[in-house]
């Protein structure tokens, strides 16, 4: 996955994020067809899509929190202006992956949290375990069509 320079680039948790994402998520192209359509920067987010028919698996990153992953079926309406998405966030479907999430928010909102050093200590650990979580909730909602791939629940 070729990534055009950018200072966050330099960046551990940016780097790691780069190559989780393509461990965790490899099997969308290898094993059900997807293509990488987007791999990029917009604005402080990098941005890493795949693809395949009215299917998009987006992964969101933002250096500082955890990444957002979100199922999007492209041939369903979509609104952002007036708050009607119909992309499926992971967590909808795995409790791990929100708990993960819950419990990096509760720590770094404690005041004696130094910030700095959060992600060489817990962090990273937190980025490979959501993107692990992520990347088997995105398989089995694939599998059994679940979310707005096919049927609810």
């Amino acid at each position: 996955m070729v990534v055009k320079s950018n200072p966050v680039t330099k960046s551990l948790a940016f780097n790691t994020h780069v190559e989780q994402v393509g461990l965790e998520f490899d099997f969308l192209i290898s094993e059900f067809g997807y293509e990488l359509t987007k791999n990029e920067f917009k604005g402080r987010e990098f941005w890493i899509v795949y693809s395949k028919e009215s299917i998009a698996i987006e992964i969101l990153f933002e250096v500082g929190g955890l990444p957002f992953v979100t199922l999007r079926n492209n041939n369903l309406p979509q609104d952002e202006d007036a708050y009607f998405d119909t992309g499926d966030s992971v967590e909808e479907f795995s409790p791990k992956a929100q708990q993960i999430k819950n419990s990096r928010y509760e720590r770094r909102e404690k005041p004696e949290t130094n910030l700095v050093d959060d992600y060489v200590l817990f962090g990273r650990e937190e980025h490979i375990a959501y993107l692990k979580e992520a990347a088997r909730t995105v398989r089995e909602n694939i599998e059994l069509r679940r979310g707005g791939l096919g049927m609810r629940g």
